[in-house]
């Protein structure tokens, strides 16, 4: 995702610190942030949580090889936190489909 992304015209990183993701996000304000559902040591809806509560305004991509149903349902509670959440990409990912969402005007918009 990342190379993806960088070849998009982003600066792009990757961590697995799922826990000082709230800090890194704030720290660097990035216009996109990527979230898998499953990660070590937080789900993904105490992230959203997290997110929300320190005003986070990144776009947000939600990730997970989890069925199209749990995606949109992810999706739906993150943005009744407040959180933008324009796409969500079922694993293994298609990285056309990616591409494709990175260079949309939705998201390429600043927030």
């Amino acid at each position: 995702m990342v190379r993806v992304a960088e070849r998009c015209g982003y600066e792009a990183f990757a961590t697995s610190d799922s826990r000082g993701v709230v800090n890194l996000t704030r720290a660097l304000g990035p216009d996109i942030l990527a979230v898998d559902i499953n990660m070590p040591n937080i789900d993904a809806m105490q992230l959203f949580e997290l997110l929300a509560a320190a005003n986070v305004t990144a776009r947000i991509l939600i990730v997970s090889g989890e069925d199209t149903t749990v995606l949109e349902a992810t999706r739906r509670k993150a943005e009744a936190l407040g959180l933008s959440v324009p796409y969500v990409l079922q694993k293994p990912l298609d990285f056309q489909k990616l591409r494709a969402m990175l260079m949309a005007p939705v998201v390429r918009t600043a927030a």
